[in-house]
């Protein structure tokens, strides 16, 4: 297993996105959590900072949850960042 220090954890990136009123920070969030969920479609409850196939807990609903939220929250109040 890897070092814990080497693990980020999904929500600390959503929680970033929800709390951002800056749209460049929300679009990261975004594009970052898109580009590691290890073809599952799927957050995680941490991935490797090297390699996001390698994860804890394939499913992990409070990630999805917040990621749901978060979506929803963009599509609200910023819906030309889901769109491109």
């Amino acid at each position: 297993m890897p070092s814990s220090q080497d693990m980020i954890w999904p929500m600390g990136i959503i929680i970033r996105g929800i709390t951002s009123g800056d749209p460049a920070e929300i679009m990261r969030c975004l594009d970052l959590l898109k580009a590691t969920h290890a073809a599952t479609g799927f957050m995680h409850e941490s991935f490797h900072k090297d390699d996001p196939s390698r994860f804890i807990r394939k499913w992990f609903a409070w990630a999805n949850t917040l990621f749901g939220e978060l979506v929803l929250q963009v599509l609200e109040k910023q819906p030309r960042l889901i769109s491109r």
